[in-house]
């Protein structure tokens, strides 16, 4: 099992401040890097993970910056249900300790079996979604939060988008309950709100 805010704290960071090995009992595997303009992201498939890296200097292309120039902004968390290239985040399920508005604690946990349905239930209503509107090509139907998480007592603001994957995530029903709401996650994006 792991935190959400765990993995939330990583944000902001270089590459070089990323805890990963805590994510793994064997040898950490070396990313696989691609390099873009706008962000360079360290891919760890056997961990079934992503790290989106932006440049921390305004004007200064992602792609030309040392690691200690590179912020972390974006995590990506695979169940390998829909590329077979990517392995299961070995550290699942994903505890989320929510903060409401009444202040109560509340903690739910995304499992590898969550459904869409599964989410709104534990989640709430998502704030926006998106995607799914061509039968095969482009994103599958997606669902963002933006969620108060707690650590240590505090408040932290997170945004939390979740991918679907299935033949319910696609096409012009797909917000159907029975359609989206019945499909699996794909890929978890978790980013600062």
């Amino acid at each position: 099992m792991t935190s959400l805010i765990t993995l939330v704290d990583w944000l902001d960071r270089n590459p070089s401040q990323v805890a990963i090995q805590a994510l793994t009992d064997s040898e950490l595997p070396a990313p696989e890097v691609k390099a873009y303009s706008d962000v360079v992201y360290h891919n760890y498939r056997s961990l079934g993970l992503s790290l989106q890296y932006e440049s921390s200097s305004t004007g200064k292309a992602a792609s030309k910056c040392d690691v200690h120039d590179l912020r972390l902004a974006a995590i990506d968390v695979y169940s390998a249900r829909d590329d077979k290239s990517w392995t299961c985040f070995p550290r699942l399920p994903i505890q989320v300790d929510l903060l409401p508005l009444d202040q109560a604690d509340k903690s739910t946990s995304i499992t590898l079996d969550s459904t869409g349905k599964d989410l709104v239930s534990s989640l709430g209503e998502p704030h926006r979604k998106g995607g799914g509107a061509n039968d095969r090509a482009g994103p599958a139907a997606w669902l963002e939060w933006s969620l108060d998480i707690q650590s240590n007592g505090k408040a932290t603001p997170v945004k939390l988008q979740v991918e679907l994957n299935g033949t319910g995530a696609r096409g012009a029903d797909r917000w159907n309950a029975d359609r989206a709401g019945s499909c699996l996650w794909s890929v978890i994006n978790i980013s600062r709100k």
